[in-house]
């Protein structure tokens, strides 16, 4: 192993909570992490300094590439019910359209110095940009269904889906789009396949989720009768959309809550005692394009449960960038270090995709990914 380069910065963020003032770091010729620290020498190698800060790459937990090609033709800050009315008119497009924003989004993606993402699929038209790309993904090949009867015919869909991107060597799940649009059946069907981890959810996106849940009816609701199903059946709770569906889904393996907008801290607490290993991620951009309102996300850190990032998709966003959406969260909540958005932007994600291995964090031995943060710019490297 030989050093290659020595970089210097003002910060060093880790990856991992902790931040080193004028750290550095030595790249091997393998472009790994070789160490981590102060006053790094190398025998023929010149110190390259970096004003600023410096991070490992960035890691997008919930994105949807096949909606690349819908950038700014949805309405903004109408809500989710009127948000997926809208999304499904101007949804179709030719299917060179749809590959050309996608393969120019993955590109944005890895200008903005993302490294890895979780991506939901509702069909193979991602599947060969992902075999050529340099980021790593994991595609969460999400069902639809509320009509019981319908249950098996989809998981079967769903199943054949996933295997199309296993079989050629992409990690792929099978998860629920949401609590409002998958029947209890089909919640069975995903939560006994087999291999079948980590997964994720769309979570209390909107108030028009709870309500539905708590009292049977609402937006949502009237949404789903107009979509063409018979909602008579549906069972009210009485209880949050949350405390309704979790117990539903495996109580082992990662599993990621999306969004988390009208997430009350009695859910927090609830969520946390009924599953071992839950993520909390937030797309704040798409949320406030959306709902025009951010979650409650320092009652999050109060918990001191696990959270990472993501951008949802360019229907509902301007931009594909978690530093960006780092930097929505500061504006609003300044008194969240940038040491702990940074964490959720890398290592937290990396260990919901299980690559924490291999990104996420400075550490010897992992991959040479970083990111340069100079000023409110920021630069791959």
């Amino acid at each position: 192993m030989l050093i290659q380069r020595l970089l210097k910065t003002d910060n060093l963020y880790l990856g991992n909570g902790r931040v080193i003032q004028n750290g550095m770091l030595a790249i091997d010729d393998q472009n790994r992490i070789a160490e981590v620290g102060l006053d790094l020498i190398a025998e023929g190698v010149k110190v390259e300094y970096f004003e600023g800060a410096l991070c490992p790459g960035f890691v997008n937990t919930h994105c949807h590439l096949e909606l690349s090609h819908l950038k700014a033709k949805v309405s903004q800050k109408t809500g989710i019910h009127n948000f997926i009315v809208e999304l499904q008119k101007v949804r179709n497009a030719s299917d060179e359209e749809k590959l050309v924003a996608i393969e120019n989004a993955n590109y944005e993606m890895k200008v903005a110095g993302i490294v890895a993402v979780g991506d939901i699929s509702n069909g193979d038209s991602t599947l060969k940009m992902k075999l050529d790309s340099s980021i790593y993904y994991h595609t969460f090949v999400e069902l639809f269904g509320f009509r019981t009867h319908l249950a098996d015919s989809i998981m079967e869909q769903g199943r054949q889906l996933k295997a199309s991107f296993v079989e050629v060597g992409l990690k792929s799940t099978v998860v629920p789009h949401s609590p409002y649009s998958v029947s209890e059946k089909l919640f069975e069907w995903i939560a006994q396949e087999k291999e079948n981890s980590p997964i994720c959810i769309h979570n209390q996106e909107s108030k028009a989720e709870n309500d539905m849940f708590e009292s049977g009816n609402g937006k949502l609701v009237e949404m789903m009768e107009n979509f063409g199903n018979d909602m008579s059946g549906f069972r009210k709770t009485g209880k949050t959309a949350l405390k309704s569906y979790l117990a539903r889904l495996p109580e082992k393996g990662p599993l990621l809550l999306v969004h988390n907008t009208f997430t009350s801290s009695q859910d927090i607490d609830k969520a946390q005692l009924t599953h071992s290993n839950l993520y909390w991620c937030f797309c704040p951009k798409a949320n406030l394009y959306i709902e025009g309102k951010l979650p409650n996300i320092p009652q999050f850190i109060e918990k001191g449960v696990k959270c990472t990032l993501g951008t949802d998709s360019l229907a509902s966003n301007d931009t594909l960038s978690i530093w960006e959406e780092i930097q929505t969260i500061q504006r609003a909540f300044p008194e969240i270090s940038m040491e702990t958005l940074i964490k959720w932007g890398t290592l937290n994600g990396a260990e919901f995709l299980g690559i924490e291995k291999e990104l996420g964090s400075f550490e010897h031995g992992k991959r040479a990914e970083i990111n340069w943060i100079k000023g409110e710019e920021l630069i791959s490297l």
